[in-house]
């Protein structure tokens, strides 16, 4: 809310203003809602409610711009000071500034002022008419700077400083006793103005006795200054003060006017009180210009209206925006320095809309074209949900953090691909202190905790965010969807014909696997694993990338979790990565009019050398193979040592004639010369 007074406004516009006219035809219109109206003698006094984002409505100067926009006036009274500080020593106090929370100060030391005098009689009757008693001329001047202008202006009694003013931090729990005379505490990280013998203002908030202007005082330092809005808020909370000025600051104000402000507080000071200027002290850092370019589309899709680039130029130009047209299309705007709020192309929208007004605009239907691009990673969640569910498997949810010990209580170190290292900040208890680089923790602790409230033999599944290491990102890390799997338990129970319960097994959950990838038509490869977490399995590759893998969990690592000495049996294990799939293009199989012809052959292949290496040796030696599977796996009596007995069977076709059991014999020949090269021959 803020208060400002009819005839203020008027002595600064220089002229008799309508205020009926102006609220009903301007302010209201554009969203400014006046609270009340009250006559204090011969004046008016109207509270505005002002939003949060116009924080440079807080002064008369604000609501003048607003009423020159509503009389079409593109100027403003002067408002910059004849003073400058060329030439002026520093202040005869040591000056220390120990946080970035404090980007602009100016400090300007007077001496020889004569504060018994009267406020000027004007003055006072502005403050007193906005309920801001006159206490003596100094304080009184920075109260009406900072209501006319917006920039809150502090004084300290020079006399009363000891050695230094230090801009800093609070670092410890300290009391004052506020200008008010209440005794306050001030919290850590509050800033703080402080002398050599403690705090002298809790900054941007309120002042203390310690410095208190009075009747008495000889020398001053005025300050202006711009202070962190959010630093500014969270004192403000934390002690319960709100002041004229922390409203201000916590707001935002103009850091480009901080030395301009303080020099017109000077100047009032030596208006009023006399004295000289004998230092001063600045810290200045100049913001950017605030450019935004304006497109003349979006702008007339966005309000319903037809302007064009010159018609949008022209109501901002009345707004105080500086508009170049760089083409029909587009415009470059620049912004007014004091305008805090427009953070992008859409707020100067906004104002294109006031300007233009909102009553001038024509309710119509707006002609929306909508583009609708599928999110593949969510489609492949959902088909992995028909899925799995489609098999039983129930669905659970869990949190994408876990237990600071989960990777080590797992025996999962750095050089795993299950391995992550990001920790939370303020975990709420060291059972959520990282966030999750792979599922398999959260899995097993959902898994124990069914089986702990005897809600065993339950295969559970999970599609959920992990953070897993990255090299080729700027962190380090990337977020990904991953699918996890857990089967524990029995798959069959004993009875209705079977003498004996069936648990399940690694081949149940490759199996789930092998389902999901025929369902997505994709070719995938399996490599072993050094993965320690694992008894026995296998690493997924999808086009030559790791995706996951599959196997049996170590149950040496399941019993080092709670409740893990429940568990019974193996537990299977499932992880894939869900961004990585995609819906390959399951060609129509071309089917053979003609009869095929099947061999079996019983291999003896030596241990270690994968289906996949000879099953692609024998592919290659005719287009007339269609297929090759396994039948059977023998280890046993009769079977060399280190080698197994490999029953295949190979089918052979045509499309085009009736093969002859001649045709097949001479690539049998080329099949069995060809696999002597990786030491398989037939066995006899």
């Amino acid at each position: 809310m803020f208060k400002f007074s009819k005839n203020w406004l008027e002595k600064l516009a220089k002229e008799k203003i309508d205020y009926k006219d102006f609220d009903k035809n301007w302010l209201d219109l554009q969203g400014f809602e006046v609270a009340t109206e009250t006559p204090v003698n011969d004046d008016v006094v109207i509270e505005l409610e002002v939003k949060a984002n116009r924080p440079d409505m807080l002064s008369h100067i604000g609501i003048l711009r607003e009423y020159n926009v509503y009389k079409n006036k593109n100027y403003l009274p002067e408002i910059k000071s004849n003073l400058n500080l060329d030439g002026l020593k520093g202040l005869d106090i040591k000056v220390e500034v120990l946080t970035d929370k404090v980007d602009n100060l100016v400090l300007i030391e007077i001496r020889n002022v004569d504060n018994t005098k009267e406020t000027p009689k004007e003055m006072k009757d502005y403050l007193e008419a906005l309920g801001v008693n006159s206490i003596n001329p100094i304080v009184d001047i920075s109260n009406y700077i900072m209501l006319e202008l917006g920039q809150p202006i502090h004084m300290f009694d020079l006399d009363k400083v000891k050695d230094k003013l230090c801009y800093k931090e609070n670092d410890k729990v300290q009391k004052i006793i506020t200008l008010s005379g209440e005794e306050e505490e001030i919290p850590t990280g509050a800033i703080t103005i402080e002398d050599s013998e403690g705090i002298t203002c809790l900054a941007g908030i309120v002042g203390t006795k310690k410095v208190e202007i009075d009747e008495n005082t000889k020398n001053i330092i005025i300050e202006s200054a711009h202070f962190d809005a959010i630093a500014s808020r969270v004192a403000s909370q934390k002690t319960h003060i709100t002041t004229l000025a922390s409203y201000r600051f916590e707001r935002g104000v103009d850091s480009d006017q901080v030395l301009n402000y303080g020099l017109l507080c000077a100047e009032k000071v030596l208006e009023v009180c006399g004295g000289t200027i004998t230092g001063a002290y600045t810290k200045l850092n100049k913001k950017e210009k605030n450019i935004k370019e304006v497109s003349v589309k979006r702008t007339n899709s966005i309000l319903g209206t037809k302007l064009n680039a010159n018609e949008i130029k022209n109501l901002l130009e009345k707004y105080y925006f500086t508009v170049e047209i760089l083409n029909e299309e587009t415009l470059k705007v620049t912004c007014p320095d004091y305008r805090l709020d427009l953070e992008g192309e859409i707020d100067v929208i906004a104002d294109v809309a006031q300007m233009y007004g909102y009553h001038n605009i024509e309710p119509t239907i707006p002609n929306l074209s909508v583009q609708y691009e599928p999110n593949i990673v969510m489609q492949n969640a959902d088909r992995l949900r028909d899925i799995l569910l489609g098999q039983g498997i129930n669905e659970c949810i869990s949190y994408t953090f876990i237990h600071k010990e989960a990777l080590s209580k797992l025996g999962i170190n750095k050089d795993s691909k299950l391995y992550g290292d990001i920790e939370i900040i303020n975990p709420l208890s060291i059972k959520f202190a990282i966030m999750r680089p792979n599922m398999v923790y959260s899995m097993l602790n959902t898994l124990l905790f069914n089986i702990s409230k005897y809600n065993e033999c339950e295969p559970i599944f999970e599609i959920g965010t992990v953070f897993a290491r990255n090299s080729e990102t700027d962190t380090g890390y990337s977020q990904k969807q991953m699918l996890s799997v857990v089967l524990n338990g029995n798959k069959y129970q004993k009875g209705f014909g079977l003498d004996k319960n069936i648990p399940y097994d690694f081949y149940d959950i490759k199996q789930i696997l092998e389902l999901i990838m025929e369902e997505f038509s994709l070719e995938y490869e399996l490599k072993p694993t050094n993965e320690s977490i694992l008894e026995k399995g296998l690493e997924i590759y999808i086009k030559g990338k790791y995706a996951g893998l599959v196997g049996t969990i170590d149950a040496g690592k399941v019993r080092n979790l709670e409740n893990g000495k429940l568990v019974k049996g193996e537990v299977e294990y499932l992880e894939l990565c869900v961004d990585d799939l995609s819906f390959g293009r399951t060609p129509l199989a071309e089917q053979s009019k003609f009869q095929s012809i099947i061999r079996e052959y019983n291999l003896l292949v030596p241990n270690g050398i994968k289906f996949s290496e000879y099953s692609k040796l024998i592919k290659e030696k005719s287009n007339l193979i269609r297929s090759i599977e396994v039948k059977d796996i023998y280890n046993g009596k009769g079977v060399k040592e280190n080698h197994s007995a490999i029953l295949i069977s190979v089918e052979y076709n045509n499309f085009d004639k009736t093969l002859v059991s001649e045709e097949v014999e001479v690539i049998e020949k080329d099949i069995l010369d060809s696999l002597k090269t990786l030491n398989i021959e037939l066995k006899m």
